[in-house]
């Protein structure tokens, strides 16, 4: 251990919402009990009840704009594969990313922290962090978009792993056409990529300037992915960042009336998605109906503090609905669940031993779809609910998947990504002589 920890200064910038945010302050928090206390957490007005709960420090951002980020983040229609909507959410991303570095320079341009952890879809604090003397790290709950030499490429409709030369054949085209339209984009918004202080997206070995050459902490496993060879120098798999570190009020056990002999099953889509929420929920309440010795659970993903007031709302003769459910504490009790593909929700149903059914929307949803699939963790379903019933009932009945599900299970809980973070954070303090 260093005898450094507790003057090593350590910034973490974050969004606000839960799926970025949650991950690091439960790694902050775990860092500060293990004698970090020079850490403070960055992100928007909306975070700071949150770190507060976990005793971190909080300076706030980007205020006044919170609004505008929600919208960016929790679309209207689905952006999938559109070249316009993909486009005009990059610029709108690139517009405050601008302003955070902005406030980021003025943060740190008397006192820096000695590192800067900032999440993946935050570069700009990297930037700011490297011109003020900082060092930048990277933090990423989603890996398989990084881009590589070898394996599957993401984004790309959730591309099965495959084998034999066709499949080699189709990869290698797949991370081509990415590259193409990625530097098609980075042209189209050139002007906006250089108000940010980036000129080129790729580096000269061919990682993405967009993340850390000196650090990515990737808060997942690599019996998770699709098989590479050739992940960046920097990153390191540190394990998932799994649990909200705080109590999101009532847990589903409390829902009347409940029979621990009857099969129960969450239908979540997590807090972004919005323009899909009613769907999910007239989809819960059908499979309510169609699983007759079921009681179903459908989760709004609502983590915003005080949203747990709405209270449990039965919706149909099995079937409730719940403002929030915390992960870490409730999914134990489901004999499968039904979710998006999100990183978060992903990692904590295989930690529960739980397997998924995965209804993947948007982004890298379908990505986390196929590699769930690939490794016998669940199914996917496209939301049509006969089709949902049934593959229900065949992850509830069929042993195999339960078993490969136990597995990983045993992989996650031998990861300790605070330790981890830990013990890198002590090699940058005390560097070798």
């Amino acid at each position: 251990m260093s005898a450094d920890r507790s003057s090593l200064r350590i910034d973490w910038v974050s969004p606000p919402f839960a799926g970025h945010l949650f991950p690091i302050l439960t790694v902050a928090q775990g860092l500060w009990q293990r004698g970090f206390h020079g850490q403070r957490i960055l992100s928007t007005p909306s975070a700071c009840s949150a770190a507060a709960e976990c005793g971190l420090p909080f300076v706030p951002l980007l205020a006044g704009k919170e609004s505008h980020i929600l919208g960016i983040a929790n679309t209207e229609t689905r952006v999938g594969a559109s070249p316009r909507r993909l486009l005009r959410q990059f610029k709108d991303t690139l517009g405050v990313l601008g302003v955070l570095g902005e406030e980021l320079e003025r943060e740190w341009s008397s006192d820096p922290p000695r590192v800067v952890i900032a999440d993946r879809v935050l570069p700009t604090a990297g930037f700011a962090a490297r011109a003020a003397g900082a060092a930048w790290w990277t933090s990423m709950t989603s890996v398989c978009p990084t881009e590589t030499r070898t394996g599957v490429p993401a984004y790309l409709g959730g591309l099965d792993q495959g084998s034999g030369p066709w499949r080699r054949i189709r990869n290698g085209a797949g991370r081509a056409a990415t590259r193409t339209f990625k530097r098609s984009a980075a042209w189209l918004a050139r002007r906006e990529l250089r108000a940010i202080g980036l000129e080129r997206i790729y580096r000269s070995d061919g990682t993405e300037a967009f993340y850390s050459e000196e650090k990515i902490l990737a808060f997942g496993l690599p019996e998770f992915e699709f098989e590479r060879r050739d992940w960046p120098p920097a990153l390191e798999f540190v394990g998932p960042a799994l649990g909200s570190p705080i109590d999101r009020g009532r847990a589903p056990g409390d829902v009347p009336p409940v029979d621990p002999g009857t099969p129960h099953v969450l239908v979540t889509i997590g807090t972004h998605l919005l323009w899909a929420k009613e769907r999910a929920a007239s989809a819960a309440l059908e499979l309510s109906r169609r699983l007759p010795g079921w009681v179903v659970h459908f989760s709004r993903g609502d983590a915003r503090p005080g949203a747990q007031s709405a209270g449990v709302r039965q919706t149909g003769p099995r079937c409730f609905e719940i403002p929030y459910v915390p992960y870490d504490a409730a999914l134990a009790r489901y004999a499968a669940i039904v979710h998006h593909g999100g990183s978060g929700i992903s990692y904590a149903a295989l930690a529960s031993g739980v397997p998924a059914l995965v209804w993947p929307h948007d982004y890298d949803q379908f990505d986390h779809a196929a590699q769930i699939v690939h490794h016998g963790f669940g199914l996917r379903t496209n939301g049509e609910p006969a089709q949902m019933a049934h593959d229900l009932l065949r992850l509830h009945g069929e042993p195999e998947f339960r078993g490969r599900v136990v597995w990983m299970a045993g992989q996650i809980a031998a990861s300790d990504p605070v330790e981890a973070s830990a013990a890198a954070l002590d090699r940058l303090s005390s560097p070798p002589e």
